[in-house]
């Protein structure tokens, strides 16, 4: 991920927020912003998270830890959306593609600039893109 000149502002992650950001988002996301993919580990059941999460949803463990996930992926299923939910209209068609990690974790995320039909199996990157002042997503892009 190309890194970007990060502010001490705060940021949001995702199209849309309905709460205000909270430090685990923030620093999320200027992660994103930063090139580093971070996720969170459940320190009593190991689950894993991405995006990281204040606590597990398996045990109800509320101490998690962060670690870095490489980037790179595995295309393992997708969808062509052709009838997006109103707020998505502009953007279709899109793909919505699930990634898997090297670390086991499914990521689910619009994957961009693939200019055929894309092939389960190929290999992707995970890469930030920020939407506005404040505002930042990932996407998958063909490797």
């Amino acid at each position: 991920m190309e890194g970007i000149n990060v502010s001490e502002q705060e940021y949001k992650f995702g199209y849309v927020t309905y709460e205000e950001p909270v430090p685990l988002t923030s620093e999320f996301a200027k992660n994103l912003l930063e090139g580093k993919v971070i996720g969170n580990q459940c320190t009593k059941c190991g689950a894993k998270y991405l995006p990281p999460r204040n606590g597990c949803s398996k045990c109800f463990n509320r101490d998690l830890v962060p670690f870095e996930v490489n980037p790179e992926a595995t295309l393992r299923a997708f969808t062509v959306i052709h009838f997006a939910p109103e707020s998505f209209t502009d953007k279709a068609p899109y793909i919505v593609a699930v990634g898997q990690m090297e670390n086991g974790l499914g990521v689910l995320a619009h994957l961009v600039g693939v200019t055929s039909m894309p092939k389960v199996g190929m290999q992707m990157k995970l890469v930030a893109q920020k939407l506005d002042q404040d505002r930042v997503v990932y996407k998958f892009v063909k490797a």
